[in-house]
C-alpha cells in the first residue's frame, strides 16, 4: 500500500515550463498578427464586459460540476471529502494541467497530492480510481457533442469537407483512446505487464534500483488500483450520478463559447459552437508540449471558425475571449487555489484538523 508519505508534490519544471510558454507566446502572437492587431484591439475595446464577467461566473459553476462528478466517484470509494474541498482541489488541478502539458496527468497527480494531504484515510488506488474513471466520462458528452455538432453543421452550413473529416478523427481518435485506457484499466494481466515494461525500461536507463523488487511492489500497486477500478465500475448509479453532473457542466462549458460570440456582438449558431468548443477541449486532451495548447489551440479554433462561415475578426474575438476564460482565468484561479491548498495541508495538522 503507499503511504502518505510516498505521494509527492507534483513538481513544476520552471525552465523548461518557462520556455515552452514563450514558444506557445510566439505561435499565439504569430496567430494575433496575421489575424491582425489594430482590428482586433479595436473588436476587443467594444466587448460586453458585464457579458464577460457572465462568462466567468459560468465557467467556475461548469467546474463545480465537474468536479462534483469526481467528487460522487470519491464519496463512493470511501474517502470523507466534501464537496466543497474537492472542488479546490478540482481547480488546483486545473493549474497544474495547463501549466505541464503532460494529457492531463499532472492535475492527477495534484489531485492524488492534496487528498492524501488532505483527506483521512485517503487511498491512492481508490483516489487514482476515480480519477481515471472520472477522466473518461468527460470524453463521453464531448465526443458526442462533436459527433451531433458536426452532423448539424454538414446539415445546414456549406463545410469544407476536410473540416468535418478532422472533427470527426478527433472525436473518434480520442474516444478510441479512453475506450482502450478502460479495456487497460480492467486488464490485471495488461496493466501488469505494461507497468513492468515501464519499470525493465527506466531501471536500465537510470541503473538503479532493484528491479525485482521494484515489479514487485508494481504488481501491488495494480492489485489494489484494479480493485478499486472494478469496485467503482460496478456501481452502476454512482457512473450515472457522475456523468449526470459531468454532462451538466459540459453544458456550462458550451454556454462559456456562446457568450464570449455575444459579448463580442456576434450572432453565431449553437450548432457551430457546441461542435468547435468540444475539438478545442478532445485538442488539450492531445500532448502538444504547450501548456494549456498555447497558440496551437486557438489558431486551429480560428480556422474551423472561418471554415463554418465566422467572419475572421469574429473568430478570432471569440477565441481570444472564450481562452480569456477557459485559459488564462482559470489557470490564475487554479494557482491560487493551489497557493492556499499547499499553505492550509503543508501546516503539520492532524487529520482530524484538516478540512474534509
Amino acid at each position: 500500500m503507499i503511504s502518505e508519505a510516498d505521494v509527492k508534490f507534483p513538481d513544476i519544471p520552471f525552465n523548461k515550463t518557462a520556455i515552452l510558454i514563450v514558444v506557445g507566446l510566439v505561435i499565439y502572437f504569430v496567430y494575433l498578427y496575421l489575424v491582425g492587431f489594430d482590428s482586433l484591439v479595436s473588436l476587443l475595446k467594444s466587448v460586453s464586459l458585464p457579458l464577460m464577467g457572465l462568462a466567468l461566473l459560468v465557467s467556475l459553476c461548469g467546474n463545480l460540476f465537474h468536479a462534483a462528478g469526481w467528487w460522487v466517484l470519491l464519496r463512493d470509494t470511501g474517502h470523507k471529502i466534501s464537496l466543497g474541498w474537492s472542488y479546490l482541489i478540482y481547480l488546483s488541478s486545473i493549474f497544474f494541467t495547463n501549466l505541464i502539458p503532460s494529457a492531463a496527468a499532472s492535475g492527477e497527480v495534484a489531485k492524488l497530492y492534496f487528498i492524501q494531504k488532505s483527506v483521512e484515510g485517503g487511498r491512492f488506488d481508490k483516489t487514482f480510481a476515480a480519477g481515471v474513471m472520472s477522466r473518461l466520462l468527460e470524453v463521453v458528452p464531448v465526443a458526442l457533442g462533436t459527433i451531433i455538432g458536426v452532423t448539424f453543421v454538414a446539415m445546414y452550413f456549406e463545410v469544407p469537407a476536410w473540416v468535418l473529416a478532422f472533427c470527426i478523427f478527433v472525436a473518434v481518435t480520442v474516444s478510441i483512446a479512453a475506450l482502450v485506457i478502460l479495456a487497460v484499466s480492467m486488464n490485471t494481466w495488461l496493466l501488469t505487464t505494461i507497468a513492468n515494461s515501464l519499470v525493465r525500461v527506466v531501471t536500465r536507463i537510470f541503473k538503479r534500483g532493484d528491479q525485482a523488487a521494484l515489479e514487485e511492489k508494481v504488481g501491488r500497486l495494480v492489485a489494489q488500483f484494479d480493485g478499486s477500478m472494478r469496485s467503482i465500475a460496478g456501481r452502476k448509479l454512482t457512473i450515472v450520478k457522475s456523468l449526470g453532473l459531468i454532462i451538466i457542466a459540459w453544458g456550462f462549458d458550451v454556454a462559456v463559447a456562446y457568450i464570449a460570440f455575444r459579448a463580442i456582438g456576434y450572432d453565431v449558431s449553437p450548432g457551430v459552437v457546441i461542435t468547435i468548443f468540444c475539438i478545442m477541449v478532445l485538442l488539450q486532451l492531445v500532448p502538444t508540449f504547450l501548456p494549456g495548447g498555447l497558440g496551437i489551440v486557438d489558431a486551429v479554433m480560428t480556422v474551423l471558425y472561418l471554415s463554418m462561415g465566422v467572419p475572421q475578426l469574429s473568430a478570432a474575438g471569440a477565441t481570444i475571449m472564450i481562452r480569456l476564460v477557459t485559459l488564462w482565468f482559470l489557470t490564475a484561479v487554479g494557482g491560487l487555489t493551489t497557493l492556499y491548498l499547499a499553505r492550509v495541508t503543508g501546516t503539520g495538522a492532524s487529520p482530524e484538523q484538516r478540512p474534509a
